[in-house]
């Protein structure tokens, strides 16, 4: 697997408003040179009758948006149409890693939030989904990624708001004893988080994204 492949396959484990930049380059320097797997939480179905999948994931990312009002569980969630992310990591090496990215969101079917980055660094879009998992009864955000042996790995991250205080958290565990979390907080207008990334129990590297919206009219 190429350089850019190893850094994608993180990108999209906890993506978010800002957990959804999880991972951001972690894959490319020699620190993070482990290979990915599924999140130790699994496929867990969203739907009492739907499992996420790869082919369900993309024909899910390939809806066009809609103006179905959504569920009651995501329609408290924050959605920008549009969004510019500063994100930085600081390795505990001591290396860091900065990029700004371009977020676009859009609804389908009253039950999908559908996240899309595009990374300036490495020329890629990339797609996150939110929804409300019934049986685990609280917010999902799925990505996407090859597992890089001719395979589709599912990732997942869990989601919870508190919609009074304007903050969020988020937790991810993937890969070879990686495990997120993630603490965040949103205004009208911005939205910050912080992310601590842990390799088998062991801080690996911290994570900021600043996310800005961006008017429609601009």
């Amino acid at each position: 697997m190429d350089t850019a492949s190893k850094n994608w396959r993180l990108v999209i484990t906890g993506l978010l408003v800002c957990l959804f930049y999880s991972g951001y380059a972690a894959a490319q320097l020699p620190e993070a040179d482990g290979t990915a797997t599924s999140p130790v939480t699994g496929g867990d179905s969203i739907f009492s009758n739907e499992l996420m999948t790869p082919e369900l994931f993309r024909q899910i990312v390939a809806k066009p948006g809609d103006h179905i009002p959504l569920m009651p569980e995501l329609s408290d969630v924050p959605i920008w149409t549009n969004a510019d992310v500063h994100i930085m990591m600081k390795y505990v090496s001591g290396k860091t890693f900065t990029e700004k990215i371009t977020q676009t969101t859009r609804t389908a079917d009253g039950k999908y939030i559908i996240y899309t980055i595009n990374s300036e660094f490495y020329h890629q879009t990339m797609s996150s989904i939110m929804t409300f998992d019934e049986k685990a009864s609280t917010l999902k955000v799925y990505g996407l990624y090859s597992g890089g042996h001719g395979g589709d790995v599912i990732t997942e991250s869990a989601v919870v708001y508190d919609y009074a205080k304007k903050t969020y958290t988020g937790t991810s565990s993937y890969g070879d004893g990686f495990k997120e979390i993630t603490t965040g907080s949103y205004t009208s207008t911005n939205d910050f988080s912080n992310t601590l990334v842990y390799k088998n129990g062991a801080l690996f590297m911290t994570r900021e994204a600043l996310a800005t919206r961006v008017s429609s009219a601009n």
